[in-house]
């Protein structure tokens, strides 16, 4: 255990007394041990030095300790700055990075609805729809156009889920709901090669792929359908 400030003051006054009262008695001792000065007039100069002594010791003494007061008030200060400049500096780190967070998610959610805008277009328009890579089994445009609108259900969903706004267990459980139409999981059914392509590792698209085929698989099992 660290040894407090005031014990280390109180332990540097302690040993400063003894040592001053020790050197003290030693040179008392040796002056009262010379014949030279063993008179009355040399005795009472010697007791008068001694008060002197004695006095200005007591001051030096007071001198110091004030001393080591004020420089563990200054270091408690200092430490006290620092402590509040680390927190400061903390929260400046945690606010750069929630800010960072919402720029990040403004443009994803920007980027998203432009994917939107295009795929209603496709829809609404034949020959845009053209333009779209037509899936294994849309070999009509109704199909085309359920595959397409299948396909904004789901980016739906995935970005509900990039943003936070649902946990892995909200997301699975409405995407069971949503698989319980045929033409949707026809449409995860088709769109499986691409999907292994653009997601093949790791990320949170591909966990929200992984989540989606949970979803599907348990939709499937309880519609007693072979997959």
């Amino acid at each position: 255990m660290a040894m407090s400030s005031h014990m280390r003051e109180a332990c540097i006054l302690g040993i400063t007394t003894l040592a001053a009262c020790a050197g003290s008695a030693g040179l008392t001792m040796l002056l009262t041990s010379l014949p030279a000065i063993q008179s009355p007039a040399t005795s009472n100069a010697g007791q008068a030095y001694g008060a002197a002594a004695a006095a200005t010791s007591v001051v030096v003494l007071i001198y110091i300790a004030r001393t080591f007061r004020h420089q563990n008030d200054e270091a408690r200060m200092h430490r006290e700055v620092l402590e509040a400049q680390t927190a400061e500096l903390c929260l400046q780190r945690e606010s750069a990075q929630g800010q960072h967070k919402t720029v990040q998610r403004s443009a994803e959610a920007a980027v998203r609805a432009l994917h939107v805008k295009l795929l209603e277009m496709a829809i609404d328009d034949p020959a845009l729809m053209k333009c779209w890579p037509i899936y294994a089994t849309a070999d009509t445009e109704e199909v085309r156009k359920q595959y397409l609108y299948c396909n904004l259900i789901i980016s739906h969903h995935c970005m509900c889920y990039e943003l936070g706004y649902f946990t892995d267990e909200e997301v699975e459980q409405s995407l069971y709901h949503a698989f319980g139409n045929e033409i949707i999981r026809n449409f995860w059914e088709t769109s499986r090669p691409a999907r292994t392509h653009t997601a093949p590792h790791g990320g949170i698209m591909r966990k929200f792929y992984d989540l989606a085929e949970l979803a599907y698989t348990h939709q499937m099992n309880d519609q007693g359908v072979a997959r």
